[in-house]
C-alpha cells in the first residue's frame, strides 16, 4: 500500500520584486515483507511449494523463544511482516528582483528517505568463501528457493538523505555580455540502521556440507545485520563557480571556472558487533565451538569508533562556444579542464609491516594516495536543420566525460589498513565460545596499531589511479513523417579511457593445470601459506612462503591487499528508432525499439572496495578480468504508450493512458558452487560447459537419501543424465558447449508489462481563481489482472549449478567430482522458476489532487 500526499504553494511577497514558492510531498509505502516461508506439515519443503524454506517453523520458533529466554535477545518474526518505508521531499525558493539586470535567488532542496532490505548476503572480511574448507552452500537471505530465512530483526534500513542550498546570482552587463555566479552547500548523510538491539550475528548452519569445501547451508540468522552497526557514509561539500557568457555575433562564448571542496566521512565496522558461524543450532545451544568468529574494533584511545574521513578538492575551468553558422546549422564545442586534490588525509598512513613486503616484485604502501593529475575533457556537437522547416533534423555529438571513484572506495585505504580499526577471525579451537555480549571476543591481544596486519585484508590506490573517462559519441535523425508521424533513429556509443579496476597484489598466480581434461583453467594451491605471497600467522605477523600452521604460528592464512588502479577498453553502444504521432481528436501514441550492448571488465558493485576485485565471476585469473556483458544489460526493449484526453462539459475531463514495457529480465552468470580455483573467494567462478559426454557418471558423487535439500537419493548415473538434460533445455548452456560460461552471459525471459491510468478531473473557478480537483487510478501490470499467467516475474532457480566434490584433491592428475544443484528441496531441472510474489500480481494505486491557482 502506498499512500502519496503533498502540497505547493507560490507567489508575490512584493508584487514583481520578490516571490516565494514552496513544495512538500511525503510517500509512505507498505509492501509485503519477505514471501518466503518456513516449512511446516502442511507446506513442506519441495517442489511443489517454491517459496517454503528448509528451516521448519517449529525450529524457528524454538530459536525465537530460546534467545528471549536465555539472552533477553527479541528476533522479530520470520515471515508475516510488512516492510515499511518513507520518502519526504521539501522544496523552498526565493526569488529577487533587484533590479532590471540583476536577480537573485535562493533554493533549498531535502529529501529524506528510508528503505528496507534483507540480510546482506556478503561474508567478505571473514573466513567464509575466502578459507578453503568455510564456505556456504547458499545465502543467509534472498529470493533464491535454497537461500536462508533470516529473522526481521536482522534486517536494516538503507537511509538517503541530502540537504542542498543553492544561492545564484544573474547578471546582464549590457546586451552581449551576462554573468551567472553560485554557491553551492550540500550535505548527504546516509546511516544505515536495525529494527534490532546490538546482539552478536550467528548464522545457524543446517550441520550438512556438501562436500569437504564448505559448512553447510544456512537454515537461519539472527544478531545484528553485520555491516549496519556504525554504518554512516556522510559528506559535506561546498561548491563556488562562476559564469560569463559572451554573445559576439554568430558566436555565443562561455567561460567558467569551479571549485568544490568536500569532507567524507564513512563509518564501515564490518562484523561490529561480532560475527559466528555455528555448524548447528544443538552447537549453539550446548554451548559447543563455532566454526569461526569475526569481530572489527576501534583502535581509538577511548574505544569510541573510528570514522575514516578525508577531504577532497577539485578544480575546474571550462569554455564553451556555441557557433550559428546559418539559422540551419548550429556548433558547439567546448573544453573542461580539471584538477583533483586531496588537502587534508591525516588518517591515510604507512602500514610498517605492509611496506616492508614484496608483493610478487611490487611494494605497497597505505600512506600513499594518487598523484594531483590535470584531466582535460574536449566536447564538440552539432544540430542540422536540414530543409529549414524541422523536416528533417540531424544532431549529434562527441566529448570525453570525466567521472568520479566512489568516495567510499577512497576512505576505505584507511579504514581497512588496520591503524584505526582492526578486523579479527578466529577459526577452529581458536575460535572462542559464544557471548550474548558485542564487546570482542578475543583469545589474543588487542594489537596495537600498525603491529598486526588484518586478515581480512587491506585497500589502497595505485599512485597513477586517475578518475574515470569515457568517450561518448551520438548521432540522431529526426523527421517528420506522411500522417504526421514524427520518427527518431538515434545511436549512442561509448568506450572506457579510464575505468577503475582492482588486484590482489597478494595473491600469486595460478600454475596448477589439470591434464587431458576440457577446463583448461589454471587452479591456486591449496595452502593459504603457499596461495600468498605474504601468508600471516594467528597474531597478523608476516611469515615465509610455504610456513606450516601450528605452533607458535598457530592457523597460517593469508591477506587480501586489494589495488584498485585503471583499465581500458569497455564499451557501450544503444540504437533506438521511435515514432510518435499526435491526433487531432485527443489521442496520442508512441512506440519504440531499443538494442543495445554493454562490456565491461565488472559492474563495479558494493560498498568496500574489495567488492571491485571479488565479485566479477570469471574462468581465470580473477587479476586479469577479461571484458564480458554488464548486469544491467537488456539487449532488448520495446515501450509503448497511447493516451486518450477529452473535455466535455465545460468542466469536466476525463483521460487514459496505456504504458508497455517488454525486455528481457536481466542478465546472470553460470558458476560453480564454492571456491573452485582455490582463489579464497567463493561463487566468483565460471563454470566450464562440457561437450556431450565430458562428464560421465564418474565425473559425479552419488547423493544419498536424507541429503538436506534433496527429495531423495540420486546415483552418480542420473545425475549425469540430469545435468546432460539440464544443459540441454537451456538456450545459453546448449549453444556454448566445450566453452566456459561467460560473465552474465545468460539472459533471462522476456517479460511483458501494461499498466494503465484513468484521470477524472473537475474544473470550477471562483473568480479570478481556477481551481481542479483530480481522482486517479492507477492498475500496474493490469495484464495480470486478466491473466494470471501474464506479467510474471522470472528467476534463476540456482546459477550455481555444479557443486564440486573434491576441491582440495584437484591437482594435475585428479579432476574434480561434482553432485548437481539443488533447488526447492530437490535437485535443480530447469533454469527458470517464476516468482509467487507482488511482483508477479497486478496491483492498484488511488489518487486525489487539489489545484488551485
Amino acid at each position: 500500500m502506498k499512500k502519496n500526499f503533498g502540497f505547493s504553494l507560490g507567489g508575490p511577497i512584493i508584487k514583481d520584486k520578490l516571490f516565494f514558492f514552496v513544495n512538500y510531498e511525503k510517500k509512505l509505502t507498505t509492501a509485503p515483507g519477505t514471501q518466503r516461508i518456513a516449512s511446516s506439515a502442511a507446506n513442506p519443503y519441495s517442489v511443489a511449494n517454491p517459496n517454503v524454506v528448509q528451516a521448519s517453523e517449529t525450529f524457528l520458533n524454538e530459536v525465537s523463544s530460546y534467545l528471549a529466554n536465555t539472552y533477553g535477545y527479541a528476533t522479530g518474526p520470520y515471515q508475516g511482516y510488512s516492510n515499511k518505508s518513507d520518502n519526504e521531499k521539501m522544496f523552498a525558493r526565493l526569488d529577487w528582483n533587484i533590479n532590471k539586470n540583476h536577480r537573485f535567488s535562493v533554493r533549498y532542496n531535502q529529501v529524506e528517505s528510508k528503505s528496507p532490505s534483507s540480510a546482506s548476503t556478503s561474508t567478505g572480511g571473514s573466513p567464509i568463501g575466502s578459507i578453503t574448507g568455510y564456505a556456504y552452500v547458499n545465502a543467509r537471505s534472498g529470493t533464491a528457493r535454497n537461500a536462508g530465512l533470516p529473522f526481521f530483526n536482522s534486517n536494516y534500513y538503507q537511509a538517503a538523505n541530502l540537504y542542498s542550498g543553492v544561492a545564484e546570482l544573474n547578471s546582464n552587463f549590457g546586451s552581449k555580455v551576462t554573468n551567472v555566479a553560485r554557491v553551492t552547500y550540500s550535505h548527504q548523510n546516509d546511516p544505515r540502521t536495525t529494527d534490532g538491539t546490538p546482539f552478536p550475528l550467528v548464522d545457524i548452519l543446517d550441520g550438512n556440507p556438501t562436500s569437504n569445501s564448505n559448512l553447510g547451508s544456512v537454515l537461519t540468522t539472527f544478531g545484528y545485520e553485520p555491516f549496519s552497526y556504525g554504518n554512516l557514509r556522510d559528506v559535506t561539500s561546498y561548491t563556488y563557480s562562476d559564469d560569463l557568457s559572451l554573445a559576439l555575433g554568430k558566436h555565443n562564448l562561455t567561460l567558467g571556472v569551479q571549485a568544490e571542496y568536500s569532507t567524507t566521512k564513512n563509518g564501515f565496522q564490518r562484523f561490529g558487533t561480532g560475527f559466528y558461524t555455528f555448524r548447528s543450532w544443538n552447537d549453539f545451544i550446548t554451548n559447543q565451538r563455532p566454526a569461526q568468529y569475526t569481530v572489527t574494533y576501534p583502535l581509538t584511545a577511548d574505544g569510541s569508533q573510528a570514522y575514516p574521513s578525508f577531504k577532497f578538492a577539485q578544480y575546474s575551468a571550462y569554455l564553451q562556444d556555441e557557433f550559428t553558422i546559418t539559422d540551419r546549422l548550429k556548433l558547439t564545442a567546448g573544453l573542461r579542464v580539471e584538477q583533483a586534490s586531496y588537502p587534508d588525509v591525516t588518517e591515510v598512513r604507512t602500514h610498517p609491516l605492509v611496506a616492508g613486503l614484496n608483493f610478487g616484485g611490487q611494494k605497497v604502501d597505505t600512506g600513499v594516495l594518487p598523484e594531483n593529475k590535470v584531466s582535460f575533457s574536449p566536447r564538440f556537437g552539432f544540430n542540422w536543420d536540414v530543409n529549414g522547416d524541422r523536416s528533417l533534423q540531424v544532431r549529434g555529438g562527441t566529448g570525453i566525460f570525466t567521472g568520479r571513484i566512489p568516495f567510499v572506495w577512497i576512505v576505505s585505504q584507511s579504514g581497512d589498513a588496520g591503524l584505526i580499526q582492526y578486523t579479527q577471525s578466529y577459526v577452529g579451537n581458536a575460535a572462542p565460545l559464544f557471548n550474548p555480549s558485542i564487546a570482542p571476543q578475543l583469545s589474543t591481544a588487542a594489537p596495537a596499531a600498525g603491529s598486526s596486519i588484518p586478515s581480512s585484508g587491506i585497500s589502497v590506490m595505485a599512485p597513477d589511479l586517475k578518475f574515470p573517462q569515457t568517450w561518448k559519441s551520438s548521432l540522431a535523425f529526426d523527421v517528420k513523417l506522411p500522417g504526421g508521424v514524427v520518427g527518431t533513429l538515434e545511436g549512442i556509443y561509448g568506450r572506457d579511457l579510464n575505468v577503475a579496476f582492482a588486484r590482489n597484489l597478494n595473491l600469486v598466480n595460478p600454475s596448477i593445470q589439470i591434464a587431458g581434461y576440457g577446463d583448461t583453467r589454471l587452479f591456486y594451491p591449496v595452502s593459504n601459506s603457499d596461495k600468498y605471497y605474504n601468508p600471516i600467522n594467528s597474531a597478523g605477523l608476516p611469515v615465509a612462503q610455504g610456513t606450516p600452521s601450528g605452533g607458535v604460528n598457530g592457523t597460517v592464512t593469508g591477506f587480501n591487499a586489494i589495488q584498485m588502479s585503471n583499465v581500458k577498453g569497455g564499451y557501450n553502444w544503444m540504437a533506438t528508432a521511435q515514432l510518435t504521432k499526435q491526433f487531432s481528436n485527443g489521442i496520442s501514441a508512441m512506440i519504440a525499439y531499443t538494442r543495445s550492448d554493454q562490456r565491461n571488465y565488472g559492474d563495479q558493485g558494493g560498498d568496500q572496495l574489495a567488492n571491485l576485485w571479488s565479485l566479477p565471476q570469471t574462468s581465470g585469473n580473477p587479476n586479469n578480468q577479461t571484458l564480458s556483458y554488464s548486469s544491467n544489460l537488456n539487449p532488448d526493449r520495446v515501450i509503448a504508450n497511447i493516451s486518450y484526453r477529452k473535455a466535455y462539459f465545460g468542466n469536466l475531463s476525463t483521460s487514459f493512458s496505456l504504458f508497455y514495457e517488454g525486455a528481457q529480465q536481466g542478465r546472470f552468470s553460470y558458476t560453480y558452487n564454492g571456491d573452485f580455483n582455490r582463489d579464497g573467494v567463493s561463487g566468483n567462478d565460471l563454470i566450464y560447459i562440457p561437450n556431450p559426454g565430458e562428464l560421465t557418471a564418474a565425473s559425479f558423487v552419488a547423493i544419498p537419501a536424507g541429503t538436506t535439500g534433496y527429495s531423495r537419493a540420486y546415483s552418480a548415473q542420473e545425475q549425469a543424465d540430469l545435468f546432460e538434460a539440464y544443459v540441454g533445455q537451456d538456450k545459453y548452456l546448449s549453444k556454448n558447449r566445450g566453452k566456459f560460461a561467460e560473465r552474465n552471459g545468460g539472459t533471462s525471459p522476456w517479460r511483458n508489462q501494461f499498466d494503465f491510468r484513468l484521470t477524472q478531473e473537475v474544473f470550477k473557478d471562483f473568480g479570478k481563481t481556477k481551481n481542479s480537483f483530480q481522482f486517479t487510478v492507477d492498475i500496474f501490470n493490469v495484464g495480470n489482472l486478466l491473466n494470471r499467467k501474464w506479467g510474471n516475474v522470472n528467476f534463476v532457480n540456482n546459477a550455481a549449478i555444479l557443486v564440486p566434490q573434491n576441491i582440495s584433491a584437484i591437482n594435475a592428475t585428479t579432476k574434480p567430482t561434482f553432485r548437481v544443484a539443488n533447488a526447492s528441496n530437490d535437485i535443480v531441472k530447469e533454469t527458470f522458476g517464476t516468482s509467487q510474489t507482488i511482483s508477479s500480481t497486478y496491483y492498484m494505486q488511488f489518487g486525489v489532487r487539489y489545484n488551485f491557482n
